[in-house]
């Protein structure tokens, strides 16, 4: 099977156009469509991963689950926020504000 090189002017034509198409499609959406589309992508990693996904995937739901069920409460989420307050650590701040990313994600898939 003889293998073809692409036109190198048409692929950069298609790029640019794909780097133009993108943004200006995200740019007509309303904040309603915007947050409709993310919440359909989400729930279709989910259900890929519980279908049995990607590896890499349903290794990086699993380490989540795991963190998050012992963090899912109220009372969880205050004391991050309390620790998030009185850090001076930029790097501690970024740890404490993924741990609150999880929490809240996972509360909401849950009530979703």
């Amino acid at each position: 099977m003889a293998v073809t090189k692409k036109d190198p002017a048409a692929v950069a034509l298609g790029r640019k156009g794909g780097k133009i198409g993108g943004p200006a499609r995200a740019a007509k959406l309303t904040p309603e469509q915007r947050s409709e589309i993310a919440r359909r992508a989400v729930q279709s990693r989910w259900a890929k991963a519980k279908k049995g996904g990607s590896h890499k995937l349903r290794q990086r739901i699993n380490s989540a689950r795991v963190a998050t069920t012992a963090d899912n409460s109220d009372q969880a989420l205050l004391s991050l926020l309390k620790r998030i307050r009185a850090t001076d650590s930029r790097a501690e701040f970024r740890r404490l504000s993924d741990k609150i990313a999880r929490v809240i994600f996972h509360k909401q898939f849950e009530n979703a």
